[in-house]
């Protein structure tokens, strides 16, 4: 690889961005067993919380680009449906 200034500081500039990338995910996937282990605990309210939380997480990544935006809605969607699902709020199907 040329050893150019600008490619010396490219690598430098993408080994940040990775490593900040990588915490921001970390704090989601921490965000998310944290709501996993209130809807085992059947603690509705303390779930409630953890789901915004989470919630919140996600969308500060989508936000900085981290997560697409349909990813990050995705995400949000199938963590509130586990929590309605669980605490059987879900709405039955209009057939």
């Amino acid at each position: 690889m040329p050893v150019h200034k600008s490619v010396l500081k490219r690598e430098r500039e993408n080994e940040a961005r990775r490593l900040a990338n990588r915490i921001n995910k970390s704090i989601v996937h921490t965000a998310k067993i944290r709501l996993d282990e209130a809807i085992a605990a059947k603690d509705k309210e303390a779930a409630y919380k953890k789901l915004s939380v989470f919630m919140s997480a996600v969308d500060k990544n989508a936000k900085r680009g981290i997560f697409h935006k349909n990813k990050a809605n995705r995400l949000k969607a199938r963590a509130t449906k586990k929590v309605k699902v669980a605490f059987n709020e879900l709405a039955p199907v209009a057939e």
